[in-house]
């Protein structure tokens, strides 16, 4: 009898051991992966910085595939490929970000394009080059149209964010490939292009807005 406890006891401690060692090493893994995945998205965050779409994409889908935890990390893949420079394969970049852009819809959080932002209106509709624009990122976030121009001519005269009552409509230029469309706000008249001068791309954004419009 006073063997078997003895066994009973010796088990136990082994098995506590056991335990303490398991979770250790499970916490060292985790930390491993975390710092991994943290590396990873600061490095893609800067490729879209940088304009290296391909390569934030490479470092962003291996985040998002493991773990889709961080929002910002299907926001910004989502306009990686949306603007690679891989032309022969935009149509499945495009699939897959249309993907991620809906789920981020669906669970109400932030989804973002790169557009360009004409100073030029006339020019713009008679289907001339651009001189005159500022580009940036409109996001839509909830109940808010955000326009955060960095790059450009007057650029920090034309960003906006506001709320969606103030948002009056907006349509595609249904005849211009270049990806084009009209943003019409309480303040003034918007004429947009996104960056990759991608038609599909502008009616994805149009398409959000209008729903951003009628839930008012």
């Amino acid at each position: 009898m006073i063997i078997s406890e003895t066994l009973m006891l010796k088990r136990q401690k082994w098995n506590r051991l056991a335990l303490v060692f398991l979770a250790g090493w499970a916490t060292l893994v985790y930390a491993q992966v975390s710092g991994r995945f943290e590396e990873a998205k600061r490095l893609g965050m800067t490729h879209i910085q940088d304009e290296q779409f391909d390569k934030a994409a490479g470092r962003l889908e291996e985040v998002w595939e493991q773990t889709q935890a961080d929002p910002s990390v299907g926001e910004y893949l989502a306009i990686a490929y949306l603007n690679t420079q891989d032309r022969r394969n935009l149509p499945d970049f495009e699939k897959q970000a249309f993907a991620i852009i809906d789920k981020l819809v669906t669970s109400g959080k932030r989804v973002s394009f790169l557009v360009q932002h004409s100073h030029e209106k006339l020019g713009w509709l008679q289907g001339r080059e651009l001189n005159q624009y500022c580009r940036g990122r409109l996001s839509i976030e909830k109940r808010h149209l955000i326009f955060a121009a960095d790059k450009g001519e007057k650029a920090g005269e034309h960003s906006f964010d506001i709320e969606a009552p103030k948002v009056k409509s907006v349509a595609l230029n249904e005849d211009d490939r270049r990806g084009t469309f009209r943003l019409k706000t309480d303040d003034r008249d918007y004429f947009m292009a996104t960056r990759n001068r991608n038609r599909e791309e502008a009616r994805k954004i149009v398409e959000l807005v209008q729903q951003m419009i009628d839930s008012k």
